[in-house]
């Protein structure tokens, strides 16, 4: 049975209130490295996840375009936290590759951001959290399988409400 309407809109609210409070909180952080930008982050968490890529590929993975993936990348191999390697497919090509430095930083991060967790919810248990992490991975997977369609059929996702277009005869 589909989860009806009032519900699926209740949780539409609270996962854009959700995000919206992740932003904010981003611009109390303080710089883990004072040469990179939180914006950064995905790629080099994306390095760390998956090994060497070329740029168009981390792109892909980030959901961000080429341009602003290289000018990231570019500023990161400046600060010695990601490297340019030979792509072992394709001689004339490049990857990207976390250095030892930026492996360092994204430990940092995770254990930051673990124990910010930890302490924001104090008053959860295990049990608790570990429901929660579990839905947000149905969310992400049902997120994954929608923008992987829509890449796969050339298009965008539905727009919501759907527009209604008078037929003009």
């Amino acid at each position: 049975m589909p989860v009806e309407h009032a519900v699926a809109m209740e949780l539409s609210t609270e996962l854009i209130q959700l995000v919206k409070k992740i932003e904010a909180v981003r611009h109390h952080t303080p710089r883990v490295h004072p040469g990179i930008e939180p914006s950064s982050y995905p790629v080099i968490f994306a390095l760390r996840r998956g090994g060497p890529a070329r740029i168009s590929a981390l792109a892909e993975t980030v959901h961000s375009d080429v341009s602003t993936v290289s000018r990231q990348v570019s500023n990161l191999v400046c600060h010695g936290l990601v490297a340019k390697v030979s792509d072992p497919d394709d001689g004339r090509a490049q990857r990207v590759a976390l250095t030892d430095e930026g492996d360092a930083l994204v430990q940092r991060l995770q254990d930051g951001r673990g124990q910010w967790f930890q302490q924001m919810l104090a008053d959860w248990d295990d049990a608790k959290a570990r429901d929660f992490t579990r839905y947000l991975h149905e969310v992400i997977a049902a997120l994954t399988a929608q923008l992987d369609q829509a890449r796969a059929q050339g298009a965008d996702l539905p727009e919501y409400p759907p527009t209604t277009r008078k037929d003009p005869s």
